[in-house]
This record gives C-alpha cells, structure tokens and sequence, in this order.
C-alpha cells in the first residue's frame, strides 16, 4: 500500500483540491506543459499551457483520449505541422497545484500520437496505444533467426488466403 505525502494528504483533505495535468511530447526538443502552472519536477521545467485531456481511457495494450493543447501562439501547430504526431510519444502524468513533490505527481498514461486536428485555438491530438498496430515482433530472415536455407526463386507461399511467389533481386 502507497501512502500519500504530506502535503498531498494535506491538498487531498482540504476544502478545494487544485486536480493538474503534466504532459511531456517528444517531439525533436521534447516540449513540457503543466496545467497548474510553471513547476519544476523530476529535473524538469514544466512551462504552464492550456492543457486538458478528454475521454483518457488506459487498458492493457490499448489507449484512448485526446490531448487538448491551447494554440493561440501557434507553438503546438508548428510542431505538428513541421514535425507530424504520428507515433509522437506522449506522457501524461495527474497531480494537485498544492503538491508537486516528486512522489506526490502519478503516472497516468503512456501513449502515442495517432492523428491531430489543428484550429486557430486548439490542437486535438488523438491517443492510441504505442503498440497498437504491431501484429508481430520483427525478426530478420537469417541464420540467427533459426533459417538455414531459404526457399528457391518462384516458389508460391499461400499466406491468410493470398498466393505470394517469391522472387530474388
């Protein structure tokens, strides 16, 4: 069993509680937004943004939600725009303005980006599970992977119903 800190039990307790948000996306330059304001946590800065998260749902192996990220200052849309979100990883991470210690701050959710909708006000940078389009682990036809002879030129695989001829270069 966790316990709480000090001054989450204390902000947990209180009359008001102040529910933050830290989002890490990485991008080239991995950007940092809070929620709560400009913090410091985990040697980080993490610059205060119009950040929200709607609809976040974590499974095993699946991920859903959109990031919302404000763009009046057409910071986040530059970096869509030059730099794409496809498989951007993202972090987001849940904590109350009046504890910002480093046990005090949970995890939430790992994903990736999967696509993005760019507005004037707003970027919507939908979440998806980083593995959620990986059928199979990557393995190379060799002898490290257990192949001692390949198959001849020609040669008619039937895979899922689909006749593949193998040809050489």
């Amino acid at each position: 069993m966790r316990a709480l800190s000090s001054p989450l039990s204390t902000a947990v307790s209180g009359p008001v509680q102040r529910p933050a948000l830290l989002v890490q996306m990485g991008f080239s330059t991995a950007q940092r937004w809070s929620s709560g304001g400009t913090i410091s946590w985990n040697g980080n800065t993490w610059t205060a943004a119009d950040v929200r998260v709607e609809g976040l749902m974590v499974e095993a192996l699946r991920v859903s939600g959109t990031l919302i990220i404000g763009n009046l200052d057409d910071v986040i849309g530059g970096l869509i725009l030059s730099q794409g979100v496809q498989d951007i990883a993202v972090s987001i991470y849940g904590y109350d303005a009046a504890a910002t210690a480093t046990g005090d701050v949970v995890w939430l959710a790992d994903a990736v980006g999967a696509s993005a909708q760019l507005t004037t006000h707003e970027a919507r940078i939908a979440l998806r599970h980083y593995a959620e389009f990986v059928s199979s682990p990557r393995t190379l036809v060799g002898a490290a992977a257990g192949f001692g002879q390949m198959l001849p030129a020609g040669t008619v695989l039937r895979i899922n119903g689909i006749d593949m001829r193998l040809e050489r270069r």
